[in-house]
């Protein structure tokens, strides 16, 4: 059996902290606080998988709508519109509540009737995936989804699921969930095959943000806490070592 097929992120100085970069198909939960960079990371990883990898994304938002999104893209200078164009990525409305006529009405179509949680939302991003040949997709974010329902039980079995649909494509996936609670132990991070914290504490008068790989299942990683700058460039891992 060969080498997997890997994956390289587009974020500068993080390929060498995993590796070379993710190993294809592998589902990635990226966890942090707000203002920690998820959202950033996730636009990167699709931004350059379509632009300088040749591989297809999707964006599937539950939070910011699509026009703020492609705001994100375009304020570090990527033409997310373009690839849009040429049918290279997707941009997925999955937010449960939407204006309509000037009121904010819940948007029954992917959260009710279903027998297993997330499973209308996990079919309208398998047939996307379909439509453009998909390499890569972000979910943002699991926090959100999650709240459009009570049992735990109930989704801890919708996030299997969706899961094992998206590994079953050769996609790989970042997944985004908001950790605010330092001993708060979520559960996509045990179900997922990959685990990425990204930190933001005050020290003086300045924020610094920090990433950590915590898991990544079958693979070889570092498992340092690494400075990361945000900048124009987007995000940037400063001075990567592998440790021995």
């Amino acid at each position: 059996m060969g080498e997997s097929i890997k994956v390289k992120t587009g974020i500068s100085g993080f390929d060498s902290v995993i590796s070379g970069g993710f190993r294809q198909g592998q589902t990635i939960v990226v966890s942090g606080s707000i203002g920690s960079g998820k959202t950033t990371f996730g636009i990167q990883f699709l931004y350059s998988g379509a632009k300088d990898f040749e591989e297809p994304g999707i964006f599937v938002t539950l939070s910011q709508s699509p026009s703020e999104i492609k705001n994100d893209f375009k304020s570090f200078g990527w033409d997310v519109q373009k690839l849009i164009e040429e049918g290279k990525m997707i941009i997925i409305d999955a937010r449960p509540f939407k204006k309509e006529e000037g009121f904010i009405a819940f948007d029954e179509s992917l959260y009710r009737g279903e027998q297993m949680p997330f499973m209308h939302l996990t079919q309208l991003i398998l047939s996307s995936i379909k439509r453009i040949g998909a390499k890569r997709l972000v979910l943002d974010s699991l926090s959100v989804l999650e709240m459009q329902y009570t049992d735990d039980f109930y989704i801890r079995q919708g996030l299997q699921g969706m899961i094992y649909a998206l590994e079953g494509q050769n996609c790989t996936s970042i997944l985004l969930s908001q950790s605010e609670l330092p001993d708060k132990v979520h559960v996509e991070w045990y179900i997922a095959s990959g685990l990425i914290m990204l930190y933001r504490v005050r020290k003086g008068d300045a924020m610094e943000r920090s990433i950590q790989v915590v898991k990544l299942q079958g693979m070889k990683h570092s498992e340092q806490v690494f400075p990361m700058k945000l900048n124009e460039l987007g995000l940037q891992i400063m001075h990567p070592r592998i440790s021995t």
